[in-house]
């Protein structure tokens, strides 16, 4: 607990005060410094910032650059947050049923050609909506401490390891397909942290593992999933149709089937997922944003960078830049046999001539000189 002008601020009470905002899980990790050193990496993720080295000097990041400077990265964070001592880990369910998913393989009336979405970027974009709620979070701890605490609001963007602060915060275990297993929502948690200079009891880590399964190492549409567990992200689904700038293997293709942004199959095998309950939080539900498919030929008829932001503007999807989503919805196109001329009618008669002939040519938008990124 931190003593803060004479009051008591316990751990249960950070919890409950998060769990007043809307956050589903929350656990805590004390920030303990390894000795002689001149930063504060939390101590116990010692072994998993190894590892995460590992992965990256094996290639396995693809062309995530950003990642290599990772340990770089973190030294700076703790060297200027030296009176950090807690880490706050919340969880914020986003499993949403809402819209059913469309069949893409036939043509719906209305609907046109359609590719998937990947569950996280069905409503609004977690970073905005969970960053708001820490934002919260922070100005009523400051409240309670009767002082302008110090903290750092993590959404996806700081050098941390979320997932292995999550278990050790007691929130779940990771799985094979390196997500957070939680015990009460499955594998639909969004992560975030506040990482303040108050002193709180730490929680337990969670112990728990697969065991013996292994269901989704083998429904893994392109064996991303290392047989020892972990992700190898140059064959990964979501990192191809979301990370990845340049081409996509041509191997790979017809393995995206519909998936224009994402892929979260592995999530929806996984037996956890029956612990799975839809999220409270209404920005996050499919009804609040694109929902869990989009129309394949508006995205190929996108002209320019500034409608693309417009359109996708205030969710995920805006994570995959113009020529990627059109160069993804191409690809999709084709699983769905559009290539073929006899399925020339499925495209609107303004923008057949210039989507089909692209198509056969097989050539990418990221091919295309000239037409910004």
């Amino acid at each position: 607990m931190s003593v803060e002008g004479g009051l008591m601020i316990t751990s249960e009470r950070v919890k409950s005060l998060a769990s007043s905002l809307g956050f589903d899980a929350c656990g805590i990790v004390r920030i303990e410094p390894a000795a002689g050193a001149t930063h504060a990496p939390p101590l116990p993720l010692q072994d998993e910032e190894q590892r995460f080295k590992h992965w990256i000097a094996e290639g396995r990041h693809g062309e995530m650059k950003y990642l290599e400077d990772f340990p770089s990265r973190a030294k700076r964070f703790w060297e200027n947050f030296p009176e950090a001592k807690s880490i706050i880990v919340v969880g914020v369910n986003y499993y949403s049923g809402g819209k059913k998913q469309v069949a893409s393989k036939r043509l719906k009336e209305g609907n046109g050609w359609r590719g998937r979405v990947a569950r996280y970027g069905w409503g609004k974009d977690y970073h905005q909506v969970i960053g708001k709620r820490l934002g919260e979070f922070r100005d009523q701890l400051s409240e309670l401490a009767g002082r302008e605490i110090r903290a750092e609001i993590c959404v996806d963007t700081k050098p941390l390891l979320e997932r292995a602060l999550a278990q050790k915060a007691g929130l779940g275990f990771i799985g094979k397909q390196s997500q957070l297993l939680s015990p009460k929502f499955g594998p639909w948690l969004f992560l975030a942290e506040l990482v303040t200079d108050l002193e709180l009891e730490p929680d337990l880590p969670f112990v728990g593992s697969c065991g013996t399964c292994r269901i989704c190492i083998d429904e893994c549409p392109t064996q991303a999933i290392q047989p020892e567990g972990g992700i190898d992200a140059r064959r990964c689904i979501a990192y191809l149709t979301i990370e990845h700038k340049t081409e996509i293997p041509e191997a790979l293709r017809p393995l995206l089937g519909e998936r224009v942004f994402g892929c979260d199959l592995c999530l929806q095998v996984c037996p956890y997922t029956s612990k799975s309950k839809e999220t409270h939080c209404e920005e996050l539900k499919a009804e609040s944003g694109f929902g869990p498919s989009l129309d394949l030929v508006e995205i190929l008829e996108i002209s320019s960078n500034r409608l693309h932001e417009r359109k996708f503007e205030g969710t995920a999807i805006l994570r995959a830049r113009r020529k990627q989503l059109q160069r993804n919805a191409k690809i999709v196109l084709e699983n769905l046999g559009v290539h073929e001329r006899q399925n020339v009618g499925a495209i609107p008669a303004t923008t057949r001539r210039r989507v089909t002939e692209d198509l056969w040519r097989h050539e990418s938008p990221l091919q295309k000189k000239g037409t910004g990124s």
